[in-house]
């Protein structure tokens, strides 16, 4: 079966293009995204630096900065040498505890640039935010805003802005030169009551900026990692991230751990890849990961789906109108794009995520409330969507405001995460809303909760591969597909082997480069995180 196509214009951000051994064998192309000629790498050094420094030298690299919280370098590495060779010769080092390619994130949002400002907020009516602040609006919380940095000014703004740092510039100036973060920042604390624009979600937290992302709205690990470290050092309660990486990085998960240990919320967005995987941090255990809604409280398309799917927010759709308002079902927010303010709507899960970190900011007002704790509430209370009790689509449900922090005041300001989801979880019920807080609650939290966790470990169904596709182009040639749930990449060739990637995925993308006139038959391999395999073939391409 051929399954080679036209040849097509590969834009790559960071490849190596290595030629065919002279038996024709192929070699695989790297397609990750990454910074060029840098590593992050972590040596299990003493107080005196003598370990880094030799490791250093044996390598040849150079370091360019370090993150001490963690005890991260990023390192420049020779010119002639491959990042991941470099990594995976590092990784060999018994000095060395890992290292990895600064690997490349996004944010999680798309700008609508044609619609207007209409003064109507259906995202807050969907998360009853209003009744939420009968018992105050977040006062003397502090939410970090991890993202491009945020813009002061405007003619609604955020009320309380504190002074921040700018990651990936090295300044600290947290100015936002994208817009995202200044919108993300808005829908958690807009200014509200002041008779101009729109209201955030919780009005009275301070908003720590963190600019960790480039104008064009990408940034790197190193800038997110140092970010993270950052605001969990300036006192943040909570973290909102909404960013996130197909990779999954050692660098970036110790800077979430660093700041869960600190006793920080982290939220982040679950990612618009329409994929049944998680972005990361949002697929890292100690990050609440958030998917997006509708206005019908459905999910929507884009939002990426997948195990360990915490809560669901209003994201948007900007292909519907279902309130019928005549405007796309866009969320509305304030923000500066080309050169002026403006009120307008955006979709993503990067909406969804600082509604969900407002929220925990108000329930963090109530007590002094573990990680643990906010998540346990958070979840119990949230108004359930998509199938009965937790699912992988939509969570344990919609993030409910005001039975969140009704739960959250009637209990006794941060006991345990025992006591907080037992008995202060009926009292709340009965008093503030008998659906929310009581039976969805407990049903969500208590045995979806269980069997989700006793299922996982005897899953026995291997994952269904599909949408399979190849193209060439010169001596490269490129083979894709995917898979109905997270698993490992793998091609193996009839004469020359195994090639591939073992990061779990819905998406599969492996390219290589071959000899001219060869016919190459291979079989597509995948293997989900339970072990299943699935084999798809035998397939081949003329190159």
């Amino acid at each position: 079966m051929r399954i080679a196509v036209p040849s097509v214009l590969l834009v790559l951000l960071a490849a190596c293009d290595t030629p065919p051994a002279d038996d024709g064998s192929p070699s695989l192309v790297d397609t990750e995204a990454y910074r060029a000629q840098e590593v992050l790498v972590s040596v299990d050094d003493g107080d005196d630096g003598v370990a880094r420094m030799l490791v250093e030298e044996d390598f040849g690299l150079q370091e360019l900065d370090r993150l001490d919280d963690i005890g991260v370098s990023r390192m420049r590495i020779p010119e002639d040498a491959s990042v991941k060779d470099v990594a995976a010769a590092l990784e060999g080092d018994y000095r060395v505890r890992y290292a990895e390619p600064n690997y490349i994130a996004r944010i999680a949002a798309t700008p609508s640039t044609s619609d207007t400002y209409v003064g109507y907020q259906w995202s807050l009516d969907q998360m009853n935010v209003a009744e939420a602040w009968a018992y105050g609006r977040g006062e003397g919380v502090v939410v970090a805003v991890v993202d491009s940095g945020v813009r002061a000014g405007g003619p609604d703004g955020i009320a309380n802005l504190l002074p921040g740092y700018d990651f990936y510039n090295n300044d600290s100036d947290p100015t936002d030169d994208n817009g995202h973060g200044t919108f993300v920042a808005g829908e958690i604390a807009q200014a509200t009551d002041n008779g101009v624009g729109l209201a955030g979600t919780a009005p009275g937290v301070s908003i720590l900026p963190v600019k960790v992302m480039s104008r064009q709205g990408y940034g790197d690990i190193n800038a997110i990692a140092s970010g993270i470290t950052y605001a969990a050092d300036q006192g943040a309660d909570v973290i909102n991230m909404s960013l996130g990486s197909a990779y999954s990085s050692q660098t970036m998960y110790d800077a979430c751990q660093y700041a869960a240990n600190k006793g920080v919320v982290l939220v982040a967005a679950s990612g618009n890849e329409f994929a049944s995987s998680l972005s990361y941090p949002a697929g890292y255990d100690m990050v609440i990961s958030v998917g997006a809604t509708r206005y019908d409280g459905s999910r929507a398309g884009y939002s990426n789906t997948g195990t360990g799917l915490d809560l669901v927010a209003p994201g948007g759709d900007l292909s519907r109108d279902q309130n019928g308002d005549g405007y796309a079902d866009g969320v509305l927010g304030e923000t500066f794009e080309n050169n002026r303010w403006t009120y307008t709507f955006w979709e993503g899960t990067s909406m969804a995520s600082p509604h969900v970190a407002a929220v925990a900011a108000l329930v963090r007002a109530q007590g002094n409330y573990t990680p643990d704790e906010v998540r346990d509430i958070l979840t119990r209370t949230a108004t359930d969507t998509g199938s009965a009790g937790y699912d992988t689509e939509t969570g344990y449900g919609i993030v409910n405001a005001a039975a969140a922090v009704a739960l959250a005041a009637g209990s006794s300001g941060g006991s345990g995460g025992t006591d907080t989801g037992g008995s202060t979880g009926t009292d709340t019920g009965g008093s503030t809303g008998t659906d929310t807080g009581g039976s969805t609650g407990t049903d969500t939290g208590g045995s979806t909760g269980t069997d989700t966790g006793a299922s996982t470990p005897t899953d026995t169904t291997a994952p269904v591969i599909s949408n399979v596709d190849g193209y060439t182009q010169g001596r490269n040639f490129t083979i894709t597909w995917v898979t109905d749930e997270p698993a490992d990449s793998y091609i193996d060739f009839r004469d020359y082997g195994e090639y591939g990637d073992d990061a779990l995925t819905t998406s599969h993308t492996l390219q290589f480069s071959g000899q001219r006139g060869t016919r190459y038959y291979f079989d597509i391999k995948s293997t989900d995180a339970a072990g299943n395999t699935a084999v798809d073939g035998t397939w081949y391409i003329d190159l």
